[in-house]
């Protein structure tokens, strides 16, 4: 064997170290496990959590070696991963719909835990969809990603099909030019650039209007799941890592979106403001990272559902992907082994006692589906009922807020409107309350009334002066009395209640202003209490329905109510020894009597 001199061993050594260094490196990057990830937008501050993971190397910890696709208006997250082109997408709550249509998708983990997505108009003119959808063509997302927008205008009252609607805009570009009066908006964004000019525009929340939904959903497709579990569980933890990296180093991911994701070209204040506003948005200061609520997503495809965008019959067993699925069982297996063995040796001995106990369990069956639909209906109600005036207080707050920078003035003129809105908005929800605590106690029958002698004019009175602030004219509400006592045996606080659900009932159907009817009468051994109003009236086909439980007639979808407030007034009255009636004819408003007997 030669004998190299020193220096030329030690270049030897040398290069071998270095071809080894070379081979191990090559032998890393093959086995990582290359994935696509397709965004819904285009690169900004709303994507920073996949930069950290893929930059700090949660990925390659991970075993993966993951590309990020950037979106445009005309790519759908949804279309990209469900035809094969990505293995991952972001996506927004549409993407339970695409799920109900049969689309293999399935939801790893909810970034946002609320929407930033808005409806954005220029000016101050349009603040409602339905002011919205008369001015002119609004320009949204393609495919399922502005599907809050859309079930906001349909619980509006207004037909999808009667909206301008493009998809394939230059978002604020055609707002500024004039070609859509509205546009779909991220809180984080489009603001940003109309401050900046110093335009004034206005912003509807689908919030405000019952559509709380997630945003940023991280997906992918079901048959991924099935062939590369590990490869998504890797993933996805990877990704909620980064996004915990991401929040907590927001400078640093602004320099990176700035240095190497600044397709859109935004100034480092303006990132500044979306991460602010995102932040917010995501709540994981309360709610972990990627948190999934399965009854709150049955919330939301049930507002789809009821506004006709899916079919009422869905089951969402196949949407939620589980982290940690548990091990096999088969206890269950050998239990029902060792009862079918059981059943075969006395089969005869009790085939009749089976067959009335299966009568018994559909009798059972059916009144169990019948309540379940009955509390999921209340459910979405009462949800519905306190998220709107909660938003009005809300709305009303910040806009005093905005109108009252420190040291400004505030005239009695101002403060006033804005007190009566907060005031008529606590005065539902203490109604709401009332109503729904009062309809927990009638649902048992040995709940006791505090039944004591009673002027029934002194009931209608306090209730009167109750309702005063809430009417939009001092005269508003005509209090008619008797000269003489009327006396009866009643709860007070129950009959106030009831008085104040007839009166809510007549203030929500009819014209602000018009006059409504509060009035005792007493006639041989019964009195009676009437509230009539100059409203809408009631359809003839649904006036036997109106004291029904959660009932609530076509027409009054869109007033506020929760179908409880007749409910409870006719099962108080009847409790009371009494009889509540209507009289009504659509258009020419209604009168309610509740008649009582008198106390001897």
């Amino acid at each position: 064997m030669p004998k190299y001199p020193l220096p030329t061993r030690i270049v030897i050594i040398r290069n071998i170290l270095i071809f080894i260094s070379i081979a191990f490196v090559t032998t890393s990057v093959s086995a990582l496990e290359q994935v696509t990830l397709q965004l819904n937008w285009r690169h900004q501050f709303e994507y920073a959590g996949y930069y950290a993971a893929l930059h700090k190397g949660f990925y390659k910890e991970a075993g993966l070696a993951a590309i990020l696709k950037e979106g445009a208006p005309n790519i759908s997250a949804i279309d990209e991963v469900t035809q094969g082109r990505a293995d991952f997408g972001v996506s927004s709550s549409g993407l339970v719909k695409s799920y109900l249509e049969g689309k293999p998708v399935l939801m790893l983990a909810p970034i946002f835990q609320h929407s930033p997505a808005a409806l954005l108009s220029l000016g101050k003119h349009l603040n409602t969809p339905a002011e919205v959808a008369k001015a002119g063509t609004i320009g949204l997302q393609p495919g399922d990603e502005s599907l809050d927008i859309k079930t906001m205008f349909v619980n509006e009252g207004i037909p999808l099909s009667k909206l301008k609607i493009n998809t394939e805009g230059k978002g604020l570009e055609d707002l500024l030019s004039g070609k859509t009066i509205a546009m779909n908006t991220y809180l984080s964004n489009e603001p940003f650039f109309l401050k900046k000019r110093g335009l004034t525009f206005s912003v509807i929340k689908p919030a405000h209007y019952g559509m709380d939904f997630y945003s940023d959903i991280l997906f992918t497709h079901q048959a991924v799941a099935q062939k590369r579990p590990e490869v998504v569980a890797a993933f996805r933890s990877a990704t909620l890592k980064g996004w915990e990296y991401a929040l907590s180093h927001k400078d640093e991911m602004i320099g990176l979106i700035l240095a190497q994701y600044n397709t859109q070209e935004k100034s480092r204040e303006h990132l500044v403001f979306e991460a602010k506003a995102l932040t917010d948005l995501i709540g994981s200061d309360m709610i972990q990272l990627g948190h999934s609520n399965p009854w709150r997503w049955r919330h939301i495809a049930e507002i789809y559902s009821q506004f006709g965008v899916i079919k009422s019959d869905f089951n969402l067993d196949g949407f939620f992907y589980n982290p940690s699925p548990p091990p096999a069982d088969l206890t269950w297996l050998y239990r029902l082994l060792a009862a079918a063995l059981l059943a075969v040796s006395f089969i005869t001995a009790i085939a009749i006692y089976v067959h009335r106990i299966n009568v018994r369990l559909k009798i059972a069956k059916k009144v169990a589906v019948q309540t379940l639909a009955e509390q999921r209906q209340f459910i979405a109600m009462v949800s519905h009922e306190f998220r709107t005036p909660l938003s009005v207080i809300d709305a009303t707050a910040q806009s005093m807020e905005m109108a009252c920078p420190p040291g400004a003035s505030v005239t009695h003129d101002f403060i006033t409107p804005r007190q009566e809105k907060i005031r008529r908005a606590v005065r539902r929800l203490l109604s709401l309350l009332d109503n729904v605590l009062t309809n927990e106690r009638m649902d048992f029958p040995e709940t006791e009334f505090k039944r004591t002698a009673v002027d029934l004019r002194d009931i209608a009175s306090e209730t009167a002066q109750t309702w005063h602030h809430l009417l939009s004219t001092p005269n508003q509400l005509q209090l008619e009395l008797v000269d003489e006592p009327v006396i009866a045996l009643v709860d007070h606080t129950m009959m106030v209640l009831v008085l104040s659900n007839l009166l809510d009932n007549a203030l929500k159907y009819s014209p602000s202003g018009s006059p409504i009817t509060l009035r005792v009468r007493k006639s041989n051994n019964h009195a009676s209490i009437e509230v009539e109003d100059c409203g809408t009236g009631i359809p003839t086909e649904a006036i036997n329905k109106i004291f029904n439980k959660f009932y609530r007639a076509g027409d009054a979808q869109s007033v506020p109510g929760a179908g409880l407030g007749l409910y409870l007034a006719q099962i108080i009255t009847h409790r009371q020894g009494g009889q509540i009636d209507v009289v009504s004819e659509a258009g020419k408003g209604a009168c309610f009597r509740v008649r009582l007997p008198l106390a001897k």
